[in-house]
This record gives structure tokens, C-alpha cells and sequence, in this order.
């Protein structure tokens, strides 16, 4: 029987794509191992990306979160989820499940009932402050469809790292809190961090930790300027990860000068919060980041990023992109 579930929840932005797909890409060797990485739970839709594919995403949305009126919904999902679960583990020793939707249960009575007869160890990647709110900003914007500047979102954003620790801490048997800082990880690889931290073999290959990254500079004006428009879709923020991934400038934070930061950051509590958990934090510094419409690069770098947006014309048909076809770099807009 199954004792031992390791839970990885995120949170967001931590490197959970990378270390679902080298989860599920060793699966049969952790299967000869003993540990189960069930083939379960994830993104069955065509266009679904690869780690969402790999992630048990309706697992965790299944029997972590809902309306109070689907408790009893919720309860059912998770007998189901657990007699599925323990069909795919049968003969092994530990049970791993990643999926960052774990991150945003808030009554645990379905997760307790899935997670029933086993030993719970929960791991989870925290970034500081500024650097979370602003990853946390690129990815609205890129996979959401945000119109709106950072300092708008940031005043909604308020994680509560207090109260979100405390429910896991009650709710797992042991808690993992790990500081998401390159500097900081083993050999500077969350993949081979989390392995450590959770006691996985490290069956060497591909990382992946290329996928899914920010949007900054003028790629992060130009989604901006689409989502404004009403031309977001994830077809679209997909096709803007070969252009981030290329340029450094097009990952870059908004960037934030040094007295702003610091009175953003004392605007809440979740750094010393933070440093309750893992200790001392550094902290990230936006002010050699780049804002969207910065002059005078970005009307050249939004022609280019139109140039390599064939494949969406009604995006580069539409009146707010369509001058740039016609006459040369793009006017900078006010």
C-alpha cells in the first residue's frame, strides 16, 4: 500500500512546468523505483500544453476548491480520484502529485479524503515579493489577457503568505518551503532541487527550463496592446514564448525604481513571513528591469514581433497593428 504522498503545490511561477515534465518523462522509471507518477488528472485537450498534460490539474480543482454549496460534489470526486489513484499505484511505495491548483484549496475536506491513510508531504517553491507580484503580473497579462499597468495589479495583490502556510502546515505531516532563488538551488536547477527536497532519484536528461517564460520590455507592451484590442488568446501568448525565450530584454521585469520598491514591499507583510520559513531572503531588484513602451526601441521591436506573427492576420490586420505593415516601425503609443 501506498504510505508516502508527496504533494508539489506550486506556487506559481516557481518552476512547476519544468518539474511536471520531468516527472512525467521519467514515469516508468520511477515506476520500477516504486514511485508513482500516475497518468491521471491532466489536461486532456489537444491544444492542452505539454506539462498541463502532465500536471494533475483536475485532480487538485477536483477536490481543492468549489463553492460551498458542491461539498458534497467535491467529497464524491475525491473517493473517485482515490480509488483511481491506488488502481494506478498498486505495488509501489510513494505517490507524487504536481499540479500549482493545489496552491488555491481553501477547505481541505475532499483533499483529506484523497489523501486519506498516507503519510502528506507537501513541497512548495515561494519567491519574494516584488519578484512574485511582478512574474505573477507578466503571466496575467500573457496567459490571461490582463489590460492594465503593474502598480494597478499590484494593489489587488496581496498572496498572504501567513495564512496560506498556516492552513498547509495543519494540513500536511510535513511541510517543505523552499526559497525560489537560483543562487540558492541545488546546482541552480529547481529540478534537481525538488528531487533532493522530496527524496527522488535523479535520472539525469532534459530540464526543460526554458518553457513558459516571462513576458517584459516590448514583448510585455505589444500583449498589452493585443489584450487591450480584444486579440488575447493562448494561441497567441504560446507563440510569444519563442521571442522570449530568445531575448533577455523580452523577459526583463518592469522595472521599478529602488524608494518605489521599497515602499511596495512595506505595503505588506509577506516577506517577513517569508524569512520566518526559509531565512534570510534577497531581495530582487527591478530597476534594471524595462517598462513596455520604452522609447526608442520598442516601435522597432514591434514591427519585428508583427514579422513574426504571420500565422495571426486578423491580428496583424487590425487598425492598431496594420500601419506597422504599411509604413515601417510602428508609431510609439502615448
Amino acid at each position: 500500500m501506498i504510505r508516502r504522498l508527496i504533494l508539489h503545490i506550486g506556487r506559481h511561477k516557481t518552476g512547476t512546468s519544468a518539474v511536471q515534465r520531468y516527472l512525467a518523462d521519467h514515469r516508468a522509471a520511477y515506476a520500477a523505483e516504486g514511485i508513482v507518477v500516475p497518468d491521471l488528472g491532466g489536461d486532456e485537450r489537444p491544444d492542452a500544453e505539454p506539462a498541463d498534460r502532465a500536471a494533475h490539474h483536475r485532480i487538485a480543482l477536483d477536490c481543492g476548491t468549489g463553492p460551498v454549496a458542491e461539498v458534497r460534489r467535491r467529497a464524491e470526486a475525491a473517493d473517485g480520484w482515490r480509488a483511481r489513484l491506488a488502481a494506478a499505484a498498486e505495488g509501489g511505495h510513494t505517490l507524487v502529485l504536481s499540479s500549482e491548483a493545489f496552491q488555491n484549496c481553501a477547505d481541505f475536506a475532499a483533499l483529506r479524503a484523497l489523501c486519506r491513510d498516507h503519510y502528506v508531504e507537501a513541497v512548495c517553491y515561494l519567491r519574494e515579493y516584488l519578484d512574485y507580484a511582478l512574474s505573477a503580473y507578466a503571466q496575467e497579462v500573457k496567459k490571461v489577457g490582463l489590460y492594465a499597468g503593474f502598480f494597478e495589479f499590484e494593489r489587488g495583490f496581496d498572496p498572504q503568505l501567513g495564512r496560506f502556510v498556516a492552513r498547509w502546515e495543519e494540513f500536511a505531516n510535513r511541510c517543505h518551503w523552499r526559497l525560489y532563488d537560483r543562487t540558492l538551488l541545488a546546482e541552480g536547477d529547481v529540478v534537481q532541487d525538488f528531487l533532493a527536497t522530496a527524496g527522488l532519484p535523479d535520472f539525469g536528461g532534459d530540464r526543460f527550463q526554458s518553457e513558459n517564460p516571462r513576458l517584459g520590455g516590448s514583448l510585455l507592451g505589444f500583449k498589452l496592446m493585443a489584450n487591450g484590442a480584444g486579440l488575447h488568446s493562448l494561441r497567441l501568448a504560446r507563440a510569444l514564448e519563442p521571442l522570449a525565450a530568445a531575448r533577455s530584454d523580452f523577459r526583463a521585469p518592469w522595472r521599478i525604481e529602488a524608494g518605489r520598491q521599497a515602499q511596495l514591499r512595506a505595503g505588506r507583510n509577506y516577506n517577513a513571513a517569508l524569512e520566518g520559513l526559509v531565512g534570510e531572503v534577497r531581495l530582487a531588484d527591478a530597476a534594471t528591469g524595462t517598462l513596455p513602451f520604452e522609447s526608442p526601441g520598442f516601435a522597432a521591436d514591434l514591427t519585428g514581433i508583427l514579422a513574426a506573427l504571420e500565422g495571426f492576420p486578423a491580428l496583424r490586420a487590425h487598425p492598431l497593428f496594420a500601419v506597422c505593415q504599411e509604413a515601417g516601425p510602428c508609431p510609439i503609443p502615448p
